[in-house]
């Protein structure tokens, strides 16, 4: 997750993630020297209805060194500067993730808790300042932590709220988002989950879970650094609904990421608040 040696803060968020078993199959055959075998006694067996493992295509190892997503403003998907030490030669990332519009027109952006966490090292007497990235060792303040959660097993988001409204709602990568999903939504259909890193780009998997206000993945390669970034799902029509934000990321001791993860949904706060999100298309 840092720029320059320090990593795996991301590490220290809780992950919980369902993993697919494979069954195995038992044939009986018959002897063909001995007595045929008695007759198998009748018993009830409980129906029930299988649930297919997904299909997790392979994807490339991805290099956990290279420059995090930089932008000319705000943008979905982009790095924030998350730390800065006193003289600002060392800053750690995340990654910005959705828009969104309160009823009185207060633009605000979502990201994770945890990031908020970082953002207070650089000044714990003040309210946390919101950066982004517009080049490698550069960063511009855009806005503040009104809301910054953090539980292991409940919210890790957090919510910036923005100076002016000259943001890019939706990220190039992100295809036509038509709304947002709730954790029934992502229950009932089961759509490939996708997010969108500053390390990594865009990268799509399989819904693992979905448990409370948290959902769990598995077959996407985000690393340290995508925290906070969009989560959004992607349905059979080819439209893509907003989902929530990345929280952890399981990593290999070398940091590529091992494909599972989890995040929070932005649904509650966005019902609770009344909020619109931004850059959405009509259904």
């Amino acid at each position: 997750m840092d720029i320059r040696g320090r990593r795996r803060l991301a590490s220290a968020c809780a992950l919980l993630t369902a993993l697919p078993v494979a069954g195995c199959g038992l044939v009986l055959q018959d002897d063909p020297g001995g007595a045929p075998p008695p007759p198998p006694e009748a018993v009830s067996v409980p129906v029930s209805t299988p649930v297919p493992t997904p299909v997790i295509t392979p994807y490339p190892v991805v290099d956990t060194t290279r420059t995090p997503a930089v932008a000319l403003r705000p943008t979905t998907g982009a790095g924030i500067v998350t730390r800065a030490d006193a003289y600002g030669l060392v800053s750690s990332v995340c990654t910005l993730g959705f828009f969104a519009r309160y009823p009185g027109g207060e633009v605000v952006a979502f990201t994770a808790g945890h990031c908020a966490d970082l953002a207070r090292q650089a000044r714990p007497d003040a309210v946390p300042v919101a950066r982004y990235m517009t080049d490698a060792d550069s960063s511009v303040a855009f806005g503040a932590y009104i809301k910054a959660t953090r539980s292991p097993i409940g919210q890790d988001i957090a919510i910036i709220q923005v100076q002016g409204r000259d943001v890019r709602p939706v990220a190039p990568a992100i295809g036509p988002v038509t709304g947002v999903s709730t954790a029934d939504d992502l229950r009932a259909a089961r759509p490939a989950i996708c997010i969108v890193g500053a390390r990594t780009g865009r990268s799509c998997g399989a819904l693992a879970s979905v448990s409370g206000s948290r959902v769990s993945w598995a077959g996407i390669a985000a690393v340290e650094g995508d925290s906070g970034g969009p989560v959004y799902a992607r349905w059979p029509d080819g439209t893509y609904t907003a989902v929530g934000v990345v929280n952890g990321v399981q990593a290999r001791p070398d940091g590529t990421g091992t494909g599972r993860g989890t995040g929070t949904l932005i649904a509650p706060d966005m019902t609770a608040n009344g909020m619109t999100l931004l850059g959405t298309r009509p259904r």
